[in-house]
């Protein structure tokens, strides 16, 4: 080969060779890494600060002890198919960072002519070449796909809040949807023992018709409310193993009382700007400021640099030296400036409208729980306790003899009804605790280095 075609061809031919290298020699372990912080991380924001990964898939949970909250959670965050897909969508939105770092991909190109003479020869073009535009802008790229990989792990974060609001929501549901079922069948026991009393003294001649006729219609009543109350149960149970991903399986849990978590900090309100879902806003806000910055530069172009062999139909030999590149001289070109500045003010929209729904969300939430709290305090502190005191005294009553056995029941029909009325305040305020739990999720996480939220 003559030296000044081999100098020509040094330079591009060098550069696709250090792309060849560049892919052969980036490592993808810090992937491996990332997926193990996402794992952990949204075990901590769903399961309350949990130390370790997700657990792996496991089915439903055994059905020989009550179901817990947390273990509605813990099953749902490994088995339910639409949080497990949105997870994959992290894990792939860090594969684009690899991809980014692997640096461009060389192409080859091979031309061969076909003789259509005895006397033609036939041409080679061989051409090697790589991404010009990608080595340029690599860096920028690799900052937006960084910017986009923090914003789909927040992404996750943000729906493992929202998986677990909504498991320990229906959980709640279905524990109440339970003990109104306990609830029921001891008011239809009852109505049963009523109606068969006032039967008994009609029979008797010792009550009038009237009162064995309403006795009959409050038995009917009951057991309308009884297959209520049980198809109630069906249904909530049924919502609640949707939630944790197994509700093609036949499952009969026993649900576990939920447990109230503590009073949030009162300074929470003023953390909503750095929620996952917030933040997530932010880090794509800043992606798209530096894609606006591509586009106003023109590097969004594509430009290709490489070298190769070519052969004509004398046989004549050379090495080709190509740059490829467009020239931003139609419209395209007049309008990059106002499409870029569009992309800046839509992603700065986008990003206020994020935090104030982040922070209207939260105050939302902390304005429900705070309400349902105190109605499931004072419920259980007066009206509940009130009940129970009342039935407890005729009950006492009744066994010396001082009180009937129908007042007592009148009065043990009175405290199902308290009970009733506390259960559902209690699950109600569960309900609102884990909304606002899901809102405010992550918070801790927010302190963590090593992610920057924007440019």
């Amino acid at each position: 080969m003559p030296k000044p075609l081999f100098r020509a061809a040094a330079a591009p031919l060098a550069f696709v060779l250090a792309a060849f290298l560049a892919a052969a020699c980036t490592s993808t372990d810090h992937h491996d890494a990332s997926r193990d912080t996402l794992e952990r991380d949204l075990a901590r924001a769903a399961l309350d600060g949990g130390a370790n990964p997700l657990p792996a898939p496991a089915g439903a949970p055994p059905t020989d002890r009550a179901l817990t909250a947390d273990a509605a959670v813990a099953a749902a965050l490994s088995s339910n198919p639409s949080f497990r897909a949105d997870v994959l969508a992290a894990h792939e939105a860090a594969l684009a960072v690899d991809a980014v770092a692997l640096g461009p991909t060389p192409m080859v190109m091979l031309e061969i002519g076909v003789p259509l003479t005895d006397t033609a020869t036939v041409p080679i073009l061989a051409l090697l070449t790589a991404s010009l535009t990608d080595l340029v802008t690599r860096g920028d790229r690799m900052e937006i796909a960084s910017l986009r990989a923090q914003a789909m792990h927040l992404s996750a974060i943000d729906a493992a809040t929202m998986l677990s609001a909504s498991v320990r929501e229906r959980h709640a549901m279905a524990w109440r949807a339970q003990e109104s079922l306990h609830l029921a069948e001891a008011r239809f026991a009852l109505a049963q023992t009523e109606a068969d009393r006032e039967s008994a003294l009609a029979s008797k001649g010792l009550a009038s018709v009237r009162r064995d006729q309403a006795g009959a219609a409050m038995l009917a009543s009951a057991r309308a409310q009884l297959e209520q109350a049980r198809s109630a149960h069906t249904t909530a149970v049924r919502a609640l193993a949707a939630a944790m991903g197994c509700a093609r399986q036949d499952v009969e849990w026993a649900v576990a009382r939920p447990e109230l978590p503590p009073w949030p900090d009162a300074g929470l309100i003023g953390n909503s700007a750095v929620t996952p879902a917030a933040r997530m806003a932010v880090a794509l806000a800043a992606a798209t400021r530096i894609e606006a910055e591509l586009v106003r530069s023109g590097l969004t172009q594509n430009a290709n640099l490489g070298t190769g062999y070519m052969q004509d139909e004398e046989d004549m030999k050379a090495i080709p030296i190509v740059l490829q590149f467009a020239l931003p001289i139609g419209a395209e070109g007049a309008t990059r400036d106002e499409r870029a500045a569009l992309m800046d003010e839509s992603a700065a929209l986008r990003a206020e409208a994020a935090l104030q729904q982040a922070h209207v969300r939260l105050a939302d939430a902390l304005d429900r729980e705070s309400s349902a709290r105190v109605a499931a305090e004072a419920l259980e502190r007066t009206t509940l306790a009130a009940a129970r005191t009342q039935h407890e005294r005729l009950r006492t009553l009744a066994q010396r003899g001082a009180a009937t056995t129908k007042e007592r029941d009148q009065v043990r029909m009175a405290c199902l009804d308290a009970e009733s009325e506390a259960v559902m305040a209690h699950a109600n305020a569960c309900i609102a605790a884990a909304e606002r739990v899901a809102a405010s999720a992550g918070l801790d996480l927010a302190q963590d280095g090593g992610r920057r939220a924007e440019r």
